[in-house]
């Protein structure tokens, strides 16, 4: 418990302190000093029953958006308030029609939970994969609301499972139920919690790329390159760029489409400066000019990534070369194409699902990336080979929706 009153005194004390500095620091403590002017403008204007979902941030947000519309399509008796915890999801989905009511979620405490659930007085709530706060759920608790948590994935380093994790074991214990991705997952709960109401119903972002992949918006700028096959580097930073650069001086007869995790006028310019000769899709949309030969496009503006993957040959996902971890590699998956990414995968099982099922590759440096590229170049059949493991295992692991709907429904958490 010291630890996390610890992290509650300090977090917000060092987002005040970097603010100055940081765009999303700043974008934060601007949304927890206004964020009881927001939800106490929005209560009153509540009509039906709440359903409240909380999500860390936009990653956690496109798990929940299946769950979200299934939920309004099944109980269209209840209006959804979301919650997020980081600027990068609140300040891209403040206006989303998907749900009833946005905000941001004011900073745990007791005093801060009791008075949002008695304001919201929620029916239901559902916190998506990470989410731990005590106090809201201790509150929860106390009155009555049951509390899911889903598309939850745990791992054996962390502190739940440590001999010094006793407070955060008893946060697992705060929710009615929790729907977990994976079998580890299962296992590892249960060793420390064995009476905690669980199931496995797998991951709901294998249903957003499928919906995704089925749903295609298309880009008439795409027609201004040349007809020379694309690769698409997604969510990348300084280190892919570093390695993707030196890739690009051999693989000449490649189209490239690089859309960094930041698009903001800085990481723009970091990218441009290893592809010197790129151009940003805000000069090519603004030019009438149509490419015969092979160009570097850096994607400038956001929300694109997703929708672009379909006009991939190859897709190259960001992350894997830095300690952070390498991004969503789902996205390119469903549309039925080769990924690869950077070596830093272990914490992330989608990525070695797709590594194990043949449809992804990790890669060192840009030695291997090269090789890797050359070969699917030159042999059609490997290149068709691992599209179709691609393909399968999107489609393989979909579902985790349906099964979530279905525990609500059996478990009868809204009638």
């Amino acid at each position: 418990m010291y630890l996390y009153k610890i992290f509650l005194w300090l977090y917000p004390w060092i987002a005040r302190c970097i603010s100055p500095f940081n765009v999303k620091a700043k974008q934060w403590v601007k949304g927890q000093n206004e964020v009881w002017d927001e939800v106490n403008r929005l209560a009153p204007t509540i009509q039906k029953p709440i359903l409240w979902m909380h999500c860390a941030s936009y990653g956690e947000f496109e798990q929940a958006l299946p769950i979200i519309e299934n939920l309004k399509s099944t109980y269209p008796q209840y209006q959804i308030w979301l919650t997020f915890f980081s600027p990068s999801g609140y300040e891209h989905r403040k206006k989303d029609a998907a749900v009833d009511f946005i905000t941001y979620l004011p900073f745990d405490s007791a005093k801060n939970a009791n008075r949002f659930l008695n304001l919201v007085q929620p029916k239901l709530i559902v916190f998506i994969k990470y989410e731990f706060w005590y106090f809201y759920l201790q509150q929860a608790k106390q009155q009555k609301i049951p509390t899911i948590l889903v598309s939850a994935i745990f791992r054996p380093g962390q502190i739940f499972f440590q001999f010094y994790g006793g407070f955060y074991k008893k946060i697992l214990t705060l929710f009615s139920s929790i729907l977990v991705q994976d079998q580890s997952s299962y296992d590892l709960i249960k060793s420390i919690a064995p009476n905690i109401s669980m199931e496995i119903t797998g991951d709901t972002r294998f249903d957003r790329v499928v919906q995704t992949a089925a749903t295609l918006s298309k880009f008439e700028w795409i027609q201004k390159l040349s007809p020379n096959k694309i690769i698409i580097a997604g969510s990348t930073w300084n280190e892919d760029h570093e390695m993707l650069a030196k890739a690009a001086l051999q693989l000449k007869k490649i189209n490239w489409i690089l859309v960094p995790h930041h698009v903001d006028p800085i990481s723009i310019d970091q990218c441009k400066a290893h592809f010197p000769n790129a151009i940003t899709l805000t000069e090519l949309q603004n030019s009438h000019q149509h490419f015969t030969s092979p160009i570097s496009i850096i994607i400038d503006q956001i929300g694109l990534l997703r929708n672009l993957y379909q006009y991939a040959f190859i897709s190259y996902v960001g992350g894997g070369l830095g300690k952070d971890g390498v991004h969503n590699v789902l996205e390119p998956a469903a549309f039925g194409k080769p990924v690869i990414w950077g070596i830093n995968d272990e914490k992330y099982i989608e990525a070695i699902g797709l590594r194990n099922a043949l449809g992804g590759f990790q890669i060192k440096n840009a030695t291997e990336f090269i090789e890797l590229v050359q070969t699917f170049l030159a042999n059609d059949p490997s290149y068709m080979e691992a599209s179709s493991h691609a393909s399968k295992f999107i489609s393989e692991h979909a579902g985790a929706t349906k099964k979530t709907m279905q525990f609500i429904k059996d478990h009868q958490l809204l009638t």
